[in-house]
This record gives C-alpha cells, structure tokens and sequence, in this order.
C-alpha cells in the first residue's frame, strides 16, 4: 500500500497520483503532479488562474 503523504490529485482530472513516480510540472513556485504527458501538457498549455477543478476518479484521456 502506498504512503498516503506520497499520494496528490492531478489537478487536470482528479486522478489520484503517486508524487514520486508522477510527471510533473512547476507553477508558480508550486509543483503539480500528472498521471499523464495528456494531463501535464494541458495544464502547461492554460494560463494560471483559469485552470478548472479536476474531475474525480478518472483519467481524461
């Protein structure tokens, strides 16, 4: 079972992501984690401020 400290939403689809094996991007001063290249390239695609509440439970694809 993974660590629950180890464990982040991504913020494109709500997926839940392990932050030590997870793609990531910095914003801001903050880093965000993806459960897919999809995910981390929409997010850096949209100006900060504008990103909109992951989905729960499912990847985009």
């Amino acid at each position: 079972m993974k660590d629950s400290k180890s464990m982040t939403k991504d913020p494109i689809c709500g997926m839940t992501v392990d932050k030590i094996t997870a793609l990531q991007a910095e914003r801001d001063g903050k880093i965000f984690y993806f459960c897919s290249d999809h995910c981390r390239q929409k997010f850096l695609s949209t100006p900060a401020g504008i990103m909109s509440e992951g989905k729960s439970g499912g990847c985009c694809g």
